[in-house]
């Protein structure tokens, strides 16, 4: 068991991992379907997105709406009110390694990613 020692613990295990700080950012601008997480998530498999999206889930940052009158059955996925205080920190995240890139000279691959942090 991880000892929690300040505020920084708490938000590294709510957040830790490759994908959830991506899939928390994007679900801050409009709900997604799994297919579309996978597309913005580039490499990332469906398993452990779907583990991602079931802790992120547990810990009430987002909200799983099943469709099951529809056929085939559809699955959205939407920041929680709780989810959405992470935004900022999330926008300054991206800032923050864009200004690392311009730094440094180099072009980002996938800047897709923080594109709305502009329009914030």
């Amino acid at each position: 068991m991880n000892t929690i020692n300040t505020g920084f613990d708490v938000v590294q295990n709510i957040i830790s991992g490759k994908w959830k700080s991506i899939i928390l950012y994007q679900l801050g601008y409009e709900q997604k379907r799994t297919k579309d997480l996978l597309k913005i998530c580039e490499g990332v498999s469906h398993k452990v997105l779907n583990e991602q999206l079931k802790q992120m889930q547990q810990d009430g940052l987002v909200h799983r709406a099943v469709h099951a009158d529809e056929v085939p059955i559809r699955v959205e996925y939407s920041i929680s009110d709780y989810g959405r205080t992470f935004l900022p920190l999330l926008k300054e995240m991206c800032d923050a390694g864009d200004n690392h890139l311009k730094r440094e000279g180099i072009t980002a691959g996938n800047n897709t990613i923080c594109e709305h942090s502009k329009s914030l």
